[in-house]
């Protein structure tokens, strides 16, 4: 790793950016300068536009590129302290509505989790709406049964919040407890009690979980997400409170659910009704 990837790297540490962001950023970065062979401050701008049109890289996301350019202002930002003048034309981004699981799905789901830890971990994931990460890093000191609340620490942003915990998964969280006795992660590793169970241990037990449950439709911990927010908005949740259980920054990306639900705000009467 040179220098000025290494700049990045305290940087983003600093600034409390998650490890997610650190690594794709510094893997983004080396590359760059893997491909021009010196480092990127003396790369010039219209020299990385070059390298934006090549065919390999027109042809990644618009996710992919957009992370690129992103750990491109990083730098020239933070580290360089200079502007960046990109020219480049990143592919159409078409957001299109998720497929949400239905309440019977999710039910069906649960009941074909044959371990109380698959079981206890679905219900947590979907009664409050976590993320992937979120879920793993459960602590037992983070569940408070008497307040009925759940403290997420460094969430998403390095973010902390509580959210609340439905009584249904509390006691099936008390059961999980009684079977398992963890001390410290609420989910550990099979292999080291001291560390938490890995994201992708749950996401593939997840998904076999859904393929003996008869599912069709893709299952992962981010559908069930999309689903508690689904479901919580149609029970009448407010939206400000879904904000906070999602760990939102912007409310707009929570009123989202509201433009792809349009039913829950559409509040018109049937105009033909009276032509029958």
């Amino acid at each position: 790793m040179n220098d000025l990837v290494n700049q990045v790297l305290t940087e983003i540490q600093y600034r409390g950016y998650s490890d997610k962001t650190k690594v794709a950023y510094c893997c983004y970065l080396t590359r760059m300068t893997k491909f021009f062979g010196r480092s990127l401050d003396v790369v010039t701008c219209e020299e990385l536009n070059t390298y934006f049109a090549q065919p390999c890289v027109r042809r990644l996301s618009y996710a992919s590129i957009s992370l690129q350019i992103n750990s491109l202002a990083f730098l020239y930002k933070h580290i360089l302290k200079r502007a960046l003048t990109l020219d480049v034309v990143k592919p159409q981004h078409k957001k299109k509505p998720p497929e949400y699981l239905s309440r019977s799905e999710v039910t069906l789901l649960i009941r074909h989790c044959q371990s109380v830890r698959m079981k206890t971990m679905t219900m947590l994931c979907y009664g409050c709406g976590l993320r992937l990460g979120e879920l793993t890093h459960v602590k037992v000191k983070d569940i408070d049964g008497e307040r009925k609340t759940l403290f997420i620490a460094n969430g998403k942003g390095n973010k902390h919040r509580y959210v609340v915990i439905p009584d249904s998964v509390l006691h099936q969280l008390r059961v999980y407890w009684q079977a398992y006795r963890p001390t410290d992660w609420m989910f550990y590793s099979h292999w080291l009690s001291t560390r938490p169970m890995a994201n992708s241990s749950y996401s593939k037990g997840l998904k076999k979980v859904a393929d003996n449950a008869g599912l069709t439709k893709r299952c992962n911990v981010h559908k069930l997400r999309h689903a508690y927010a689904t479901h919580q908005l149609e029970a009448g949740m407010p939206i400000h409170q879904l904000q906070h259980q999602l760990g939102h920054a912007d409310i707009r990306t929570t009123q989202i659910y509201l433009h792809w639900l349009p039913e829950l705000h559409h509040g018109g009467a049937d105009l033909l009704q009276r032509l029958e």
